[in-house]
């Protein structure tokens, strides 16, 4: 079979499926995000989007097409720096933090995707894995930016969100030292934090209008500001028992180090950005942001409803269709 054959039939073979599973793109993704409150015009520094890529298990020996969590993070720098009716309108650097384990051939793809691939020290990875290694997103030494976004790679875009750095509540505050700690050390607290995130909904919501704020916030997508004193804070509280389980989700380290009536409570990000659990009326709605689990590990559970699933797995062979095109073109 000649190459050009190929290349058509894995065109045709992608376009198939788009159009048996896919959904349409709403109707409202060309805008530029939400309407939010009036935002300040001044500039808040350098900003920047970071994910992290481990290894997980039997994942070692597999063709890096076989990497679910590779091929989300792809897919999410597609609709990040690519795709028209997401990309950014003023891009900036999608920082991709990857543990020693990682291949070259898996990094030098994610380069030429227009990531910036950083590759991080582990942390405890004996009792933690990479768990405790994606905390290097905090070291400004790692991503020497003065607001973040972390993205977990199960996110899916249905507009740009360039505004979202903009949002009112990141900004610096002051940490209470006057907090009485009990089993934290107060003094290694810093002296300023940002931490931006978005509740946990309950399982089973259909719509934005059902979300109800939570206590404890979902570590899929939260905006924060590097500091020494912050990663080198969260690091102390690894080794301090029974104070977090980091298998659970809103009783992990973040979750504790951030609770609501702590020394550093996490703020809210404004409801329009971020779904954790979307429906179907998602998709025909203006949240930029949806969480996903389209393509789960074996032993997980997919979590969507079926209009969100279609659309995430329509995004990742649009991204395909993408690459295999710009290939052929150059040739």
């Amino acid at each position: 079979m000649s190459r050009k054959l190929l290349i058509f039939c894995l065109l045709s073979v992608g376009f198939t499926i788009f159009l048996l599973f896919g959904t349409p793109i709403p109707p409202a993704a060309v805008s530029d995000g939400p309407e939010t409150a009036a935002q300040p015009a001044t500039s808040h520094g350098r900003h920047a989007i970071t994910t992290f890529l481990g290894l997980h298990g039997t994942e070692k020996d597999q063709n890096d097409s076989f990497d679910t969590e590779y091929l989300n993070i792809r897919t999410l720098l597609y609709q990040l720096l690519h795709a028209p009716t997401t990309k950014l309108r003023n891009p900036v650097p999608v920082v991709v933090l990857v543990n020693q384990h990682v291949r070259e051939s898996k990094r030098q793809r994610l380069r030429e995707d227009g990531a910036t691939v950083v590759e991080v020290e582990g942390i405890f990875e004996d009792r933690w894995g990479d768990m405790a290694t994606k905390l290097r997103v905090f070291d400004p030494t790692v991503v020497p930016y003065d607001k973040l976004l972390f993205m977990d790679a199960s996110t899916v875009l249905t507009h740009p969100i360039d505004k979202i750095f903009d949002d009112l509540s990141a900004v610096p505050t002051t940490v209470e030292h006057s907090f009485q700690a009990t089993s934290e050390d107060d003094s290694l607290l810093p002296k300023k934090f940002v931490m931006v995130a978005s509740p946990v909904v309950a399982t089973g919501s259909d719509s934005s209008d059902s979300a109800q704020e939570s206590a404890s916030f979902c570590n899929g997508l939260f905006m924060y500001s590097p500091s020494t004193d912050l990663f080198q804070y969260y690091r102390g509280l690894l080794g301090q028992s029974g104070l977090f389980d980091m298998n659970e989700e809103g009783h992990d380290l973040l979750n504790y180090a951030h609770r609501r009536g702590g020394p550093m409570p996490w703020k809210s990000l404004h409801g329009s950005w971020y779904l954790n659990w979307p429906g179907d009326n998602d998709l025909n709605g203006k949240t930029p942001l949806l969480h996903t689990k389209w393509q789960a590990r074996d032993g997980e559970a997919s979590y969507l409803h079926s209009a969100v699933d279609r659309y995430a797995q329509a995004r990742r062979w649009e991204m395909e269709g993408f690459w295999i095109a710009k290939a052929e073109r150059s040739t």
